[in-house]
Formats: C-alpha cells, structure tokens, sequence
C-alpha cells in the first residue's frame, strides 16, 4: 500500500436546493471541480447530494449534514495516467467537510487500471489535503 497525498484546490461550486422544506433543512445537489496537485497530479468533477439539517443557507460556514456522492478523477500517479472513480461519504458540521472515500472497484482506466484503495480529507477552505492509501 502506497500512502499519497494531495492537495486539492476547488475550482467551481455549482449547489441546487431541490427538496427545500425551510432556509435550514433541504435537499440538496452540488457539481464541483477540482485540481490535484502533490503525489497524483490532475483535476476531477464530483457530484455530491446533500441532506442539510442546520444552518442557514445564506452562511455556508453554519451549514450542518451529511452528504454522499462520486468523483470522477483524471490522474497522474508515477508517470502512468487514467482514471479512477472516488466514492465519498462524510459531514459538514463546525465550517468543516470531514469526509472518507474510497476508490470504486474497477473504475481504473488506462495506466490506473486495477487501482484500489481509501482516504479521508477535512476541508474547511477550497484547497484542502487527500491522504490516499492506494495499491497499483
């Protein structure tokens, strides 16, 4: 097992309420991209869904809930380049996104193909740090 480690930078932040039953509690889905840099270099997009539970929506640093969802990861690990698929389960509480994720069986392509493994980061900005155990 290798352990790597990123730094992540947030490049957009697309966010819809969809199930919005008061300014605390929705539904909600967000698209977001990002660049990597460090140990695996490249950029991703992930979808998330959210479930807010607190907060209000004008302040997202109050924002509380737990959300779930998939990145899709454009890589470059020791010169061998593909893709991979992180699933992500965590929560936002106290302004900070603590979540785990681990690389989805199979979705390795190319020179990341049979690519397997798990990380957690804790985001409490736009540029946080992935710690990622992984085997190639």
């Amino acid at each position: 097992m290798t352990t790597a480690k990123v730094t992540i930078t947030g490049k957009t932040w697309h966010e819809s309420r969809d199930g919005e039953v008061d300014a605390e509690h929705a539904v909600a889905q967000a698209r977001f991209t990002t660049e990597w840099a460090g140990d695996i270099t490249g950029t991703s997009t992930c979808w998330l869904l959210i479930s807010y539970v607190g907060g209000q929506a004008d302040q997202p640093e109050t924002l509380v809930g737990p959300y779930v969802g998939y990145e899709q990861v454009h890589a470059t690990i020791d010169e061998r380049r593909g893709t991979f698929v992180l699933a992500a389960s965590g929560e936002h509480t106290d302004a900070v996104a603590r979540t785990e994720v681990r690389i989805v069986p199979g979705s390795g392509t190319g020179g990341l193909a049979g690519i397997s493994g798990s990380g957690s980061y804790a985001a409490d900005a736009m540029e946080y740090i992935l710690t990622l155990d992984y085997e190639l």
